[in-house]
């Protein structure tokens, strides 16, 4: 639980920031750039939790694509609406 928790945590920051930084280069709504942040840290964190830990490698892409499910809830509930005129 405290895996998941961590991964949950570690998945919507950088994804944030990841997406900040595609923001600053690309044309992108905020939405779509933190889903790419996610998908890029989809592979990278699982990948550096395994070489760091020594963890089977398929539990750790479990643990981080749970995470990166919950973190792209997050994403989407808290995205902002737009009222149509």
């Amino acid at each position: 639980m405290a895996q998941l928790i961590g991964a949950i945590i570690v998945m919507t920051f950088t994804s944030i920031l990841i997406g900040w930084i595609i923001r600053k280069l690309s044309d992108m709504s905020i939405f779509a750039s933190r889903l790419i942040g996610l998908t890029i840290m989809m592979f990278v964190a699982p990948t550096l939790y395994f070489l760091a830990s020594g963890t089977p490698y398929f539990q750790a892409f479990f643990t981080y694509g749970l995470g990166a499910l919950i973190a792209g809830a997050i994403f989407y509930f808290s995205r902002s609406k737009r009222q149509p005129s």
